[in-house]
């Protein structure tokens, strides 16, 4: 499981949740400009060890986004679709990383899947 915390300000609040947690948050390198990133991991986690991101707020979020690993994204977001989960933003891609898609379920929850690349 993965975690995103969508913030205005991601400098000032990466050093809060550093503080707060201890936590290790390293910016990643956006060639295309488009948000500010921040990997979230342990202290002493290693490079990929990763368990969340903090990014700069674009829609309006509030509140985490939990995603969960799948092996297909594309059956998983069927099968969620035919349970009554609504897409709310449909399959992307991560370059180098993988596939995500946004979704809430029946009760308006979001959540998030994603598929590892050479999965």
């Amino acid at each position: 499981m993965h975690f995103e915390i969508p913030v205005n300000e991601p400098a000032k609040l990466s050093g809060f949740y550093e503080q707060l947690f201890n936590w290790k948050l390293t910016k990643m390198s956006n060639p295309s400009g488009q948000t500010d990133y921040w990997m979230i991991s342990h202290k002493d986690a290693g490079p990929n060890e990763t368990m969340g991101g903090l990014y700069k707020r674009t829609m309006g979020e509030i509140g985490l986004i939990n995603y969960f690993s799948v092996a297909n994204i594309d059956q998983s977001l069927a099968k969620a679709s035919s349970l009554g989960a609504n897409i709310i933003k449909g399959k992307q891609e991560i370059p180098n990383m993988g596939y995500f898609a946004i979704l809430q379920d029946p009760d308006n929850n979001t959540f998030a899947l994603f598929q590892a690349k050479g999965m």
